[in-house]
Parts: structure tokens; sequence; C-alpha cells
């Protein structure tokens, strides 16, 4: 097919291979960066521009000292130095006057093929003792070209990896403007009634001026089509999403189920819990399946919430599978609720990847009979070969970790059966309507009475000896403690000592003044049988300290485990701190959180630690992690797949959203 072919046929669904000079190699490096199609290619905008709109003559470079501005001259001299450090240094000459360029990185590059070459030049103007120019953007361009072809030149972000396959800007500029000159389809998206009421410039013309902008300070206007767009998109993905799961179901009555299992318990239900409750029941009493979010507070009690959700079912005689993301949460998890369930006349099974093929047939062949009411398990449950008689509840613990599609393979097995889905943290109220627009919420906001706020304290290096001594004295007097650390390994290829990991960290609580103590440390990476015994130890009091990664973070539930040290605390988002931080108090003892820093730690990760060291209300600490790590670190953003990009653009313009929701709804009537 020849190349006139394929641009009549080019549209943003054709693959990157159609853009000249993408090989093999730089291909598979745009698809690590989510890039396949020519669309995800030009939606791939630039993170800022070099301003090329004037040319400054040298001899006015003084004017310009401490600021940016854009050069253009010939290269008279180039210079390797050697020192303490390794620099290159040119000096760049136009017809009135020269200035001297120095780079201490990439030295290599820039030495070679730049001598006596006319090129344009854009950096910042210093002044040591003549004028500078240190680490500027440097183009060769061609002898009797007067000005850039570009006023502002786009700068995109590129990986290592793209770097690596010999993806630089200027292929990025030129394979870009190729695209753009080139496609000859463009998507239309917004209905034309929406287009005409908002009286947006056509999406081509936006992507050129996104691109290659005439004026900068119309950028805005450009952006706001596309802004549009993307949340018109998003609106209509949630409105699918909810469809897919908007089925019919079966009404379900609890009986006297809880009335019984609650004169098991020895506390009496909080307001909230009830009330949460009483909302599962109407959903449960109605002929459509419920699609719920559950979400609340750490240790408010969501997991006794969602079994009271599951009685209805059981009275009903159907089954329930309850899914949890890792094996340590599943067996935890099992643990609790198959004594509840014994209690209760029913029998509960746990089915996890590690089984021997012999019990794992076993169970399978008694679920397929019901003679199993209760499955709790990890992702084995999804398997085809796990097959229900009457399946009527599913819950999905930690949904984040989950996909829609893993979602839609459970629904599979028992399509008129609810689905409850539970969030370790709290959802911003921001995000809940968006993000989880597909799903109806239940909120729990506060936790039991009678359990006093962990008492979180900051402690730097000078101070690590006082809390040692500390937690030498608590665990005298009979507590546990969990000691947590980013990593299992040390990074080999890029060696950062300041990150603490698993191995070094154990070792050295050995050797240190916890020597005496009985230490054991566990990862996600062990054998099962292994996770398992060591859990078992520390709940039964034979370890006292638990060298940990984040596989502790949640659900874990060891009433006598009252301190928590966190290694690298500026390493972790705000909202994990807190779910790691509710491992502990969850008994009636006063209980500690330290956050071990570096001396490293800069001011801004001192001001983050120190916010969230003075509340204990998740909901708020969720909203600071918004605040100060961006929406990439919410719990279940990132692996649902929504870039930050996209989440910025929900979160700067919520009032957006809604108005599209409306816009969208009104369409529909019509």
């Amino acid at each position: 097919m020849g190349k006139r072919s394929i641009c009549a046929m080019l549209d943003f669904l054709s693959p990157v291979s159609c853009i000249p000079g993408m090989g093999p190699k730089r291909i598979k490096a745009l698809a690590e960066s989510g890039i396949e199609k020519i669309g995800e290619f030009l939606y791939n905008f630039p993170y800022r521009y070099i301003d090329r709109s004037e040319i400054v003559p040298l001899q006015r470079i003084r004017d310009f000292s401490g600021r940016t501005c854009t050069v253009k001259g010939k290269v008279i001299s180039v210079r390797l130095e050697y020192g303490r450090k390794q620099r290159l240094k040119m000096h760049l000459k136009d017809e009135s006057g020269t200035i001297e360029l120095v780079w201490f990185r990439g030295v290599q590059y820039y030495s070679k093929g730049f001598k006596d070459t006319d090129v344009i030049v854009t950096g910042k103007v210093v002044f040591y003792g003549h004028f500078q120019m240190v680490h500027p953007v440097i183009e060769k361009i061609s002898g009797n070209e007067k000005i850039p072809q570009l006023k502002y030149v786009p700068r995109y972000s590129i990986t290592k990896t793209m770097q690596e396959a010999g993806i630089q800007q200027k292929l990025m500029i030129k394979a870009v403007s190729w695209c753009l000159k080139n496609l000859k389809h463009f998507p239309r998206v917004l209905p034309e009634i929406i287009e005409n009421k908002k009286s947006f410039p056509p999406l081509q013309q936006c992507l050129y001026e996104i691109h290659f902008p005439s004026d900068i300070s119309r950028l805005d206007y450009y952006k706001e089509r596309i802004s549009y767009e993307t949340l018109y998109r998003i609106v209509l993905d949630v409105k699918l999403s909810k469809k897919k799961f908007f089925l019919p179901g079966r009404s379900m009555n609890a009986g006297n189920l809880p009335r019984c299992f609650k004169k098991l318990l020895p506390f009496d239900l909080t307001e909230d819990q009830n009330r949460a409750i009483a909302e599962l029941y109407k959903d449960a009493g109605r002929n459509i399946r419920m699609h719920r979010l559950l979400h609340g507070e750490v240790g408010s009690g969501k997991t006794l919430v969602a079994f009271f959700a599951c009685l209805p079912a059981l009275n009903e005689g159907y089954q329930v599978a309850w899914l949890a993301p890792t094996e340590v949460l599943a067996r935890q998890t099992f643990n609790l609720i198959s004594s509840w369930l014994f209690s209760l006349g029913y029998k509960a099974e746990l089915l996890t990847g590690g089984f021997a093929v012999s019990k794992r047939q076993d169970i399978l062949n008694l679920l397929s009979k019901r003679k199993i009411d209760f499955i709790v398990g990890t992702h084995a449950i999804l398997q085809p070969s796990v097959v229900f008689k009457s399946l009527g509840m599913i819950v999905i613990d930690e949904q984040h970790k989950f996909g829609v599609q893993q979602r839609l393979t459970l629904q599979e097995k028992g399509l008129a059966s609810d689905f409850l889905l539970m969030s370790a943290t709290p959802i911003p109220q921001t995000l809940a309507a968006t993000f989880y627009g597909d799903l109806d919420i239940t909120t729990i906001c506060k936790c039991p009475l009678g359990r006093s706020p962990v008492l979180t304290y900051l402690v730097p290096d000078y101070k690590r000896t006082d809390m040692e001594r500390f937690i030498c004295e608590q665990i005298s007097g009979g507590a546990r403690v969990y000691y947590v650390v980013p990593r299992i390994d040390s990074d080999i290829e890029t060696p950062d000592s300041d990150i603490r990991d698993l191995e070094t960290v154990y070792q050295e609580l050995k050797k240190g003044c916890f020597s005496t103590y009985s230490i054991q440390c566990i990862h996600g990476r062990m054998k099962s049988d292994q996770k398992q015994k060591i859990m078992i130890d520390f709940a039964n009091g034979e370890t006292d300290i638990l060298v940990t990664t984040t596989v502790i973070e949640v659900g874990i539930d060891v009433p006598e485990a009252t301190i928590m040290v966190i290694e690298n605390a500026d390493y972790f988002g705000l909202s994990q701190l807190h779910q790691l931080r509710g491992r502990v108090g969850r008994g009636n003892k006063k209980s500690y959180c330290f956050l071990l820093t570096t001396n490293k730690s800069n001011t801004y990760a001192q001001k983050r630690l120190s916010v969230f060291s003075k509340t204990n209300d998740g909901f708020k600490i969720a909203e600071m992690d918004l605040k100060y790590r961006g929406p990439g670190e919410m719990a279940g953003l990132r692996q649902s797949g929504w870039s930050d990009h996209l989440v910025a653009e929900i979160l700067k313009k919520p009032d957006l959203f809604n108005e599209i929701q409306r816009e969208i709804d009104q369409i529909t009537l019509q």
C-alpha cells in the first residue's frame, strides 16, 4: 500500500507504527507510556514551551541577566575541561558579540558536531565574571534561517526507555507535525448541539495550537475544548459502566439472622453502622441488583457491616463470595468470618492460589453442590473452574485493586447476585461522586466509641535513640510492634542509601538495642504457609517486633499491637500512612505511631507529615493527599487506569463535570 493510501486512511485509531521513523523499539517504548494509537500520541501534550518569539542580539544580552531568552549564532569553539567536575564550554558568536555556553551533564553529546555550526540557543543568562548560559537548549539550524520555524517550541515528557529507543524532542516535534498534517479524519466526540452552544473551535485547530501555539496567550482557549471533551468521555464511560452492572436482581430478606448475630457481639453497633446496614438491606430488598461502594474511616467496622450485608443472601439460601487482594488479608478475613458463620450454623471455606490440587478440587466440588455457604478467597475465585450452585452476594474488599473486567468475571458466576465493593480508606467527596459515579455509595464516618486516637510523632535521626528506648519499655510491658519499611530489597540499579529496605533494617534491629527481643520479618514474596505462621506467632505474642512491608496495611487485626514505626515516612502517601497507622489502636490500650525521617527530608515533606501527625480524620487526610501528592497517589486511581491528567481535570472543574452530566441527560431525553 502506498504512502498516499496510508495517509488517506489515517485516523485516531491508527497505530503509531504508521508514523515515519517509528520502528519496533520506539513503538515499544511509547507503548510503555500508554501511547499505542495516533490519537493517544496527539493527546500527549507538551508540558512546557520554549519561547523563541524573539531573537536577542548578543550585544543586548546584559539586559536579560537573570532571565531566559533566545539567541542565534555560530559556535566558534568547543572545549572539554577536566577537574573536580567535567564540563563542556562553547563560545557562540553573532554579528554583535559572543557568549559562553556551559554544560556539566551530557558533555559527550554536546562535544561532537557543533563546531562551526549555526545554532539557536535558549537558556537563562547568568553572570560569573562574564555572561553565560548554563545547560541551555541548543539546536542546529541552516545558515540562511533568520528566525526559528516555531515561535514556541514544545517540550514533551520523555521517559528513560524512550530516550534509549532514540526518541528525542526533535523526533517528537517532527512526528506530531506529520500526524497533524496527514490526519484526514478527526473524531467527533461532542454532539453538534454542544459544539454550537459552547462555540468551540474545531478539534484539529485546537490540537495544532496546543502543540504549536501561534499565540501563547490564547493557549487556554484551545485547551478548553480538550478539557470539556475529556470530561465528556469520562461521563459517558461512567454511565456505560453503570449500565453494565444495572441488571435485574432478586429481592432478599435477612429474616432473623441480624438479630441473632447482634446477640453474639460483645458490643453494640454504632449509629453509623446501623444506618449503613439499613441502606444495604434496602438495596437487598429490591428486584434490581445491588451495586454499591462501602467506604469509611479506618477502623470504623466496614468488615462487620459488609458481613451484615451478606445475611439476606444466606437467609434466602444463596451463597456468598468474598474477594480479597492478598492471601494475608484473605486468611485474616476468613478466620474472623468463619467464626461468626459457625455460630449462625453456616459453613465457610478459604480458597487461594497456594492450595494443593486435591484440596482445591474438594472445595470446588462442595461449592458447586452448595455444601459451602460462604467462600473467602483471592484471585483464585475468578478462575473459570470455580462454579457456584447459587451465588447471591459478592463482596470485593479493597476494590481499587480489581478492575472492571474482574468485577464482570465474578458477575458471570451469578448474574442476579448483589455487589458490594469496599474501599480500605475514605474517598474524598470530590472524587466519590465522579470516579465512582457508577456506584451507589455508603459512608461510615465515625469509629466505635472508646477507641483512643493513635498518638503520632515525627522522629528525626537525632531522636531515634529516644524512640528506641521508649519502645523497649513498652515491649517489656507487653506491647507488640510493627516496623514498616518501604521496600523488600535495596535497589541495585539506582542505589539510594536514604530508602531503607527490609533485610537491612531486619539485620540492624537484631544487632542493635532490640537484640534481646523476638524479631521476625514478613513480605509479599514469601510462601503463604510461611506468612501465615509468622502472623500467627505475632498475634500469639511469640514475636515482639514484626519488620514488614506494606503487606500488613489492610485488614490485619492484632489488638495487642500498639506501636507502629514507619521508616522513610515521606516516601508514602498520607492515605497509606493513615492505613498503616490503623493497624494499631485496635484495642483499649494507648497506641503510638512513629514517622521516621532522614536529615535529607525536605521542608515540604516535613510540613506534610507534621499536618498528618495532628489529625486522625481519614477524610481530611484523603483531601490532604490530593493537595500534597496529587491525584495519582490516591488509592485506586492509578490502578484504575485514570491518568493524573484526567483526575486533575475533574478536581479542578467539579462543576463542569456535573454540568456535562446534565447536558448528556438532557440529550438522552430528547
